[in-house]
Protein backbone atom coordinates (compact mmCIF):
# COMPACT_ATOMS: atom_id res chain seq x y z
CA UNK A 1 0.00 0.00 0.00
CA UNK A 2 2.83 2.42 0.81
CA UNK A 3 4.41 1.78 -2.57
CA UNK A 4 1.31 3.11 -4.29
CA UNK A 5 1.43 6.12 -1.99
CA UNK A 6 4.86 7.37 -2.97
CA UNK A 7 4.32 6.71 -6.67
CA UNK A 8 1.09 8.70 -6.59
CA UNK A 9 3.00 11.55 -4.97
CA UNK A 10 4.97 12.41 -8.13
CA UNK A 11 2.21 13.70 -10.45
CA UNK A 12 0.69 15.67 -7.57
CA UNK A 13 3.94 17.49 -6.84
CA UNK A 14 4.66 18.18 -10.51
CA UNK A 15 1.11 19.45 -11.06
CA UNK A 16 1.43 21.73 -8.04
CA UNK A 17 4.68 23.07 -9.41
CA UNK A 18 3.14 23.92 -12.75
CA UNK A 19 0.29 25.71 -10.99
CA UNK A 20 2.79 27.79 -9.04
CA UNK A 21 4.77 28.79 -12.10
CA UNK A 22 1.73 30.53 -13.60
CA UNK A 23 2.97 34.12 -13.66
CA UNK A 24 1.90 37.10 -15.77
CA UNK A 25 3.99 40.06 -16.84
CA UNK A 26 2.19 43.39 -17.03
CA UNK A 27 2.50 45.45 -20.19
CA UNK A 28 2.21 49.22 -20.51
CA UNK A 29 0.64 51.75 -22.82
CA UNK A 30 2.03 55.24 -23.42
CA UNK A 31 0.04 58.38 -24.18
CA UNK A 32 1.14 59.74 -27.55
CA UNK A 33 -1.27 62.66 -28.07
CA UNK A 34 -3.76 64.59 -25.90
CA UNK A 35 -6.37 67.22 -26.70
CA UNK A 36 -8.59 68.92 -24.12
CA UNK A 37 -9.36 67.52 -20.68
CA UNK A 38 -8.20 63.94 -20.19
CA UNK A 39 -7.89 62.36 -16.74
CA UNK A 40 -6.06 59.19 -15.70
CA UNK A 41 -7.74 57.48 -12.74
CA UNK A 42 -5.55 55.04 -10.82
CA UNK A 43 -7.58 53.64 -7.91
CA UNK A 44 -8.37 56.77 -5.87
CA UNK A 45 -5.79 58.98 -7.58
CA UNK A 46 -6.63 61.30 -10.47
CA UNK A 47 -4.14 63.13 -12.65
CA UNK A 48 -4.26 65.13 -15.85
CA UNK A 49 -2.97 63.05 -18.76
CA UNK A 50 0.02 64.28 -20.72
CA UNK A 51 2.17 62.96 -23.53
CA UNK A 52 4.58 60.29 -22.28
CA UNK A 53 2.41 59.16 -19.36
CA UNK A 54 2.26 55.41 -18.79
CA UNK A 55 -1.10 53.66 -18.49
CA UNK A 56 -1.45 50.21 -16.94
CA UNK A 57 -3.92 47.48 -16.20
CA UNK A 58 -6.60 48.68 -13.76
CA UNK A 59 -6.45 52.34 -14.74
CA UNK A 60 -9.34 54.35 -16.20
CA UNK A 61 -9.24 57.04 -18.86
CA UNK A 62 -11.87 59.80 -18.66
CA UNK A 63 -12.29 62.45 -21.34
CA UNK A 64 -14.25 65.69 -21.26
CA UNK A 65 -16.13 67.58 -23.93
CA UNK A 66 -14.17 68.10 -27.18
CA UNK A 67 -11.33 66.02 -25.74
CA UNK A 68 -9.55 62.83 -26.82
CA UNK A 69 -6.38 60.87 -26.22
CA UNK A 70 -4.23 58.53 -28.33
CA UNK A 71 -2.60 55.66 -26.47
CA UNK A 72 -0.10 53.28 -28.03
CA UNK A 73 0.44 49.71 -26.90
CA UNK A 74 3.49 48.91 -28.97
CA UNK A 75 2.22 48.79 -32.58
CA UNK A 76 -1.46 48.76 -31.61
CA UNK A 77 -3.24 51.95 -30.60
CA UNK A 78 -6.58 53.25 -29.31
CA UNK A 79 -8.23 56.65 -29.38
CA UNK A 80 -10.61 57.44 -26.53
CA UNK A 81 -13.06 60.03 -27.83
CA UNK A 82 -14.90 62.81 -25.98
CA UNK A 83 -17.18 62.28 -22.99
CA UNK A 84 -15.94 58.74 -22.44
CA UNK A 85 -14.87 56.55 -19.54
CA UNK A 86 -12.72 53.57 -20.49
CA UNK A 87 -11.13 51.07 -18.10
CA UNK A 88 -8.02 49.07 -18.98
CA UNK A 89 -9.07 45.69 -17.61
CA UNK A 90 -6.34 43.51 -19.03
CA UNK A 91 -2.89 44.38 -20.31
CA UNK A 92 -0.41 41.58 -19.76
CA UNK A 93 1.63 38.70 -21.10
CA UNK A 94 0.40 35.29 -19.96
CA UNK A 95 3.46 33.05 -19.61
CA UNK A 96 1.39 29.89 -19.30
CA UNK A 97 -0.30 30.44 -22.66
CA UNK A 98 2.62 32.39 -24.16
CA UNK A 99 0.19 35.09 -25.20
CA UNK A 100 -0.67 38.80 -24.96
CA UNK A 101 -3.99 39.78 -23.38
CA UNK A 102 -5.58 43.19 -23.98
CA UNK A 103 -9.05 44.23 -22.84
CA UNK A 104 -10.73 47.62 -22.57
CA UNK A 105 -14.14 48.23 -21.02
CA UNK A 106 -16.21 51.22 -22.21
CA UNK A 107 -18.47 52.35 -19.39
CA UNK A 108 -19.77 55.10 -21.62
CA UNK A 109 -18.67 56.93 -24.75
CA UNK A 110 -16.56 55.85 -27.72
CA UNK A 111 -13.25 54.14 -28.33
CA UNK A 112 -11.57 53.48 -31.66
CA UNK A 113 -9.05 50.64 -31.91
CA UNK A 114 -6.31 50.19 -34.50
CA UNK A 115 -4.97 46.65 -34.20
CA UNK A 116 -1.99 46.82 -36.56
CA UNK A 117 0.11 44.10 -34.96
CA UNK A 118 -0.84 40.61 -36.14
CA UNK A 119 -2.06 38.64 -33.17
CA UNK A 120 -0.65 35.19 -32.47
CA UNK A 121 -2.82 32.11 -31.91
CA UNK A 122 -3.51 32.67 -28.21
CA UNK A 123 -3.36 36.48 -28.25
CA UNK A 124 -6.51 38.38 -27.35
CA UNK A 125 -7.68 41.93 -28.05
CA UNK A 126 -11.14 42.70 -26.67
CA UNK A 127 -13.24 45.81 -26.22
CA UNK A 128 -16.31 45.32 -24.02
CA UNK A 129 -19.16 47.45 -22.73
CA UNK A 130 -22.25 46.75 -20.61
CA UNK A 131 -24.06 45.67 -23.80
CA UNK A 132 -21.42 44.18 -26.11
CA UNK A 133 -17.98 42.59 -26.40
CA UNK A 134 -15.94 42.93 -29.61
CA UNK A 135 -13.08 40.51 -30.24
CA UNK A 136 -10.61 40.94 -33.10
CA UNK A 137 -7.47 39.48 -34.62
CA UNK A 138 -6.34 42.54 -36.61
CA UNK A 139 -8.59 45.37 -37.67
CA UNK A 140 -9.82 48.95 -37.24
CA UNK A 141 -13.13 49.34 -35.43
CA UNK A 142 -15.26 51.59 -33.25
CA UNK A 143 -17.20 50.67 -30.08
CA UNK A 144 -19.91 53.01 -28.78
CA UNK A 145 -21.82 52.69 -25.50
CA UNK A 146 -24.74 55.08 -25.02
CA UNK A 147 -27.15 54.47 -22.13
CA UNK A 148 -27.79 50.80 -22.74
CA UNK A 149 -27.32 50.79 -26.50
CA UNK A 150 -24.08 49.51 -28.00
CA UNK A 151 -22.76 49.93 -31.53
CA UNK A 152 -19.79 48.10 -33.05
CA UNK A 153 -18.65 49.43 -36.43
CA UNK A 154 -15.85 47.94 -38.55
CA UNK A 155 -13.74 50.00 -40.94
CA UNK A 156 -11.28 47.25 -41.81
CA UNK A 157 -11.08 43.53 -41.05
CA UNK A 158 -13.62 41.53 -39.07
CA UNK A 159 -14.98 41.79 -35.54
CA UNK A 160 -16.89 39.14 -33.59
CA UNK A 161 -19.56 40.77 -31.43
CA UNK A 162 -21.30 39.16 -28.45
CA UNK A 163 -24.46 40.48 -26.81
CA UNK A 164 -23.53 40.97 -23.15
CA UNK A 165 -26.92 42.42 -22.24
CA UNK A 166 -28.69 39.27 -23.53
CA UNK A 167 -26.11 36.46 -23.83
CA UNK A 168 -28.75 34.06 -25.20
CA UNK A 169 -28.77 36.14 -28.40
CA UNK A 170 -25.33 34.74 -29.23
CA UNK A 171 -22.80 36.52 -31.45
CA UNK A 172 -22.40 37.90 -34.97
CA UNK A 173 -19.43 38.70 -37.19
CA UNK A 174 -19.22 42.30 -38.38
CA UNK A 175 -17.11 42.53 -41.55
CA UNK A 176 -15.51 45.56 -43.21
CA UNK A 177 -17.81 48.57 -43.77
CA UNK A 178 -20.56 47.04 -41.61
CA UNK A 179 -21.92 47.70 -38.14
CA UNK A 180 -24.31 46.20 -35.61
CA UNK A 181 -26.53 47.70 -32.91
CA UNK A 182 -26.61 45.73 -29.64
CA UNK A 183 -29.48 46.09 -27.18
CA UNK A 184 -30.98 44.00 -24.40
CA UNK A 185 -33.59 41.43 -25.52
CA UNK A 186 -33.13 42.30 -29.20
CA UNK A 187 -31.67 40.27 -32.05
CA UNK A 188 -28.45 41.59 -33.57
CA UNK A 189 -28.70 42.45 -37.26
CA UNK A 190 -25.57 43.42 -39.19
CA UNK A 191 -26.18 46.41 -41.45
CA UNK A 192 -24.24 48.75 -43.73
CA UNK A 193 -21.87 51.14 -42.00
CA UNK A 194 -23.59 54.47 -41.37
CA UNK A 195 -22.18 57.51 -43.14
CA UNK A 196 -21.59 59.20 -39.77
CA UNK A 197 -19.54 56.36 -38.30
CA UNK A 198 -17.64 55.81 -41.54
CA UNK A 199 -16.62 59.46 -41.71
CA UNK A 200 -15.65 59.47 -38.02
CA UNK A 201 -13.36 56.46 -38.39
CA UNK A 202 -11.79 57.67 -41.61
CA UNK A 203 -11.00 61.02 -39.96
CA UNK A 204 -9.51 59.24 -36.96
CA UNK A 205 -7.24 57.15 -39.19
CA UNK A 206 -6.23 60.23 -41.19
CA UNK A 207 -5.35 62.18 -38.05
CA UNK A 208 -3.81 59.39 -36.00
CA UNK A 209 -0.50 60.78 -34.85
CA UNK A 210 2.59 58.74 -35.62
CA UNK A 211 4.29 57.35 -32.57
CA UNK A 212 6.77 59.90 -31.30
CA UNK A 213 10.43 58.93 -31.50
CA UNK A 214 11.06 59.01 -27.76
CA UNK A 215 7.94 56.89 -27.14
CA UNK A 216 9.02 54.33 -29.74
CA UNK A 217 12.43 54.15 -28.07
CA UNK A 218 10.73 53.53 -24.73
CA UNK A 219 8.69 50.73 -26.30
CA UNK A 220 11.83 49.18 -27.74
CA UNK A 221 13.51 49.28 -24.36
CA UNK A 222 10.40 47.91 -22.65
CA UNK A 223 10.13 45.12 -25.23
CA UNK A 224 13.71 44.06 -24.46
CA UNK A 225 12.97 44.10 -20.73
CA UNK A 226 9.85 41.99 -21.21
CA UNK A 227 11.68 39.49 -23.42
CA UNK A 228 14.41 39.17 -20.80
CA UNK A 229 11.81 38.75 -18.04
CA UNK A 230 10.03 36.05 -20.05
CA UNK A 231 13.27 34.16 -20.69
CA UNK A 232 14.36 34.49 -17.06
CA UNK A 233 10.98 33.21 -15.87
CA UNK A 234 11.09 30.26 -18.26
CA UNK A 235 14.60 29.44 -17.07
CA UNK A 236 13.45 29.58 -13.43
CA UNK A 237 10.47 27.37 -14.27
CA UNK A 238 12.73 24.79 -15.92
CA UNK A 239 15.16 24.83 -13.00
CA UNK A 240 12.25 24.45 -10.57
CA UNK A 241 10.89 21.49 -12.51
CA UNK A 242 14.29 19.77 -12.57
CA UNK A 243 14.80 20.46 -8.88
CA UNK A 244 11.35 19.11 -8.06
CA UNK A 245 11.98 15.99 -10.16
CA UNK A 246 15.19 15.36 -8.23
CA UNK A 247 13.40 15.88 -4.90
CA UNK A 248 10.59 13.55 -5.98
CA UNK A 249 13.03 10.80 -6.95
CA UNK A 250 14.89 11.20 -3.67
CA UNK A 251 11.56 10.90 -1.83
CA UNK A 252 10.74 7.77 -3.84
CA UNK A 253 14.09 6.16 -3.04
CA UNK A 254 13.77 7.14 0.61
CA UNK A 255 10.30 5.62 0.76
CA UNK A 256 11.55 2.45 -0.94
CA UNK A 257 14.30 2.11 1.66
CA UNK A 258 11.79 2.64 4.48
CA UNK A 259 9.44 0.06 2.98
CA UNK A 260 12.29 -2.46 2.65
CA UNK A 261 13.39 -1.84 6.23
CA UNK A 262 9.82 -2.34 7.42
CA UNK A 263 9.49 -5.54 5.40
CA UNK A 264 12.79 -6.87 6.82
CA UNK A 265 11.70 -5.95 10.31
CA UNK A 266 8.37 -7.72 9.86
CA UNK A 267 10.20 -10.76 8.51
CA UNK A 268 12.49 -10.88 11.56
CA UNK A 269 9.49 -10.54 13.86
CA UNK A 270 7.67 -13.23 11.93
CA UNK A 271 10.65 -15.60 12.03
CA UNK A 272 11.15 -15.02 15.75
CA UNK A 273 7.46 -15.56 16.40
CA UNK A 274 7.54 -18.82 14.47
CA UNK A 275 10.66 -19.99 16.35
CA UNK A 276 9.19 -19.08 19.72
CA UNK A 277 5.96 -20.84 18.85
CA UNK A 278 7.82 -23.96 17.75
CA UNK A 279 9.95 -23.97 20.89
CA UNK A 280 6.80 -23.50 22.97
CA UNK A 281 5.15 -26.51 21.37
CA UNK A 282 8.25 -28.62 21.89
CA UNK A 283 8.44 -27.55 25.53
CA UNK A 284 4.78 -28.39 26.09
CA UNK A 285 5.29 -31.80 24.50
CA UNK A 286 8.31 -32.44 26.69
CA UNK A 287 6.46 -31.41 29.84
CA UNK A 288 3.55 -33.67 28.91
CA UNK A 289 5.92 -36.59 28.35
CA UNK A 290 7.58 -36.03 31.69
CA UNK A 291 4.23 -35.98 33.43
CA UNK A 292 3.25 -39.25 31.78
CA UNK A 293 6.48 -40.90 32.83
CA UNK A 294 6.01 -39.71 36.39
CA UNK A 295 2.69 -41.46 36.74
CA UNK A 296 3.50 -45.19 37.29
CA UNK A 297 0.71 -47.69 37.96
CA UNK A 298 0.83 -49.46 41.45
CA UNK A 299 -0.44 -53.01 41.59
CA UNK A 300 -1.17 -54.36 45.08
CA UNK A 301 -0.44 -58.04 45.73
CA UNK A 302 -3.13 -59.67 47.76
CA UNK A 303 -1.93 -62.21 50.30
CA UNK A 304 -3.91 -65.40 50.15
CA UNK A 305 -5.80 -66.29 53.35
CA UNK A 306 -6.37 -69.85 52.31
CA UNK A 307 -4.03 -72.35 54.02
Amino acid sequence: MKKCGYLALIPFLVASLYCKKDKNIEREGIINFVVGTVTIIDKDTKSAAKVGDVVKQGMKIETGSKSFVDIYFDDNAVKVLENSIVEIRELEINLTENSEKTRFHVQQGKIFSKVAKKLAKNDQFLVSSPTATAGVRGTEFLVIEDRGTGVVATLKGKVEVKNEASPEKGSVVVPENKEVVVEKDKEMAVRDLSAENKKLMENIMKNFQDMKKEIRERFEKKREEIQKAVEDQRKRNLESVEKQKKTDMENVERQKAMDKANVDKLKVISDKTSTDAEEGVQKQQQESQEKLEGVKPTIKKFKSTIE
